[in-house]
């Protein structure tokens, strides 16, 4: 046989690329990788990983700008965020009058349409009261008129509180007189002062 000639490729002709990984950025690689249909959600997890990022950024900015702690109306020394004026004497005084005053209450007479009634505030203690307020309310009946002291409300509940000049000093007692009508009942849900009545 005759002698082969071996083809050469013309000197113009570049060679061919090197095999190997395509050159760029390696989030290229992956995005041309993924099929077309999958773009939209691979865009919208990253959307959703920047929001989370700035959302998480802010809350750290929050907390740390947030005081310890937040003041209170009680941290201001009064329960409805007012200062008490009162001097600890005084506040002494009031507590004192309340629980050295009893109260006593007596059926004085029947009528057809209900009854009569007194109540006698005495001071057991060894302090003035300057002023009195007196609360209380008759189960089944209502106060039609009170004598002996100023008169707030009456009905179902009854408010009365002392006239201008009527303390009450120490070994001293007021009077009250009410009356009411409905069936004779023993008044109840009594307060003195703004205390729970001492029943005499």
């Amino acid at each position: 046989m005759g002698r082969h000639t071996r083809l050469r490729p013309p000197d113009d002709e570049a060679p061919p690329p090197p095999a190997g990984p395509a050159a760029g950025p390696r989030w290229k690689q992956l995005v041309a990788h993924v099929p077309f249909p999958l773009m939209p959600l691979v865009a919208l997890m990253l959307a959703v990983g920047v929001v989370v990022l700035a959302y998480s950024t802010q809350q750290i900015s929050l907390n740390f700008n947030k005081p310890s702690h937040a003041a209170t109306p009680q941290d201001a020394g009064g329960s409805d965020g007012t200062m008490s004026q009162r001097s600890p004497g005084e506040r002494a005084s009031r507590g004192a009058n309340r629980t050295n005053v009893t109260v006593a209450f007596r059926v004085a007479s029947r009528t057809s349409t209900g009854f009569r009634g007194t109540v006698t505030i005495s001071n057991h203690g060894s302090t003035t009261v300057p002023k009195w307020a007196l609360a209380f309310r008759v189960p089944g009946g209502k106060v039609r008129a009170v004598s002996g002291a100023a008169v707030v409300q009456t009905g179902p509940v009854v408010h009365v509180r002392s006239r201008s000049g009527q303390a009450l000093p120490p070994g001293a007692s007021i009077r009250v007189t009410y009356t009411a009508a409905g069936a004779v009942a023993a008044p109840v849900d009594c307060v003195f002062n703004r205390a729970v009545c001492i029943r005499g």
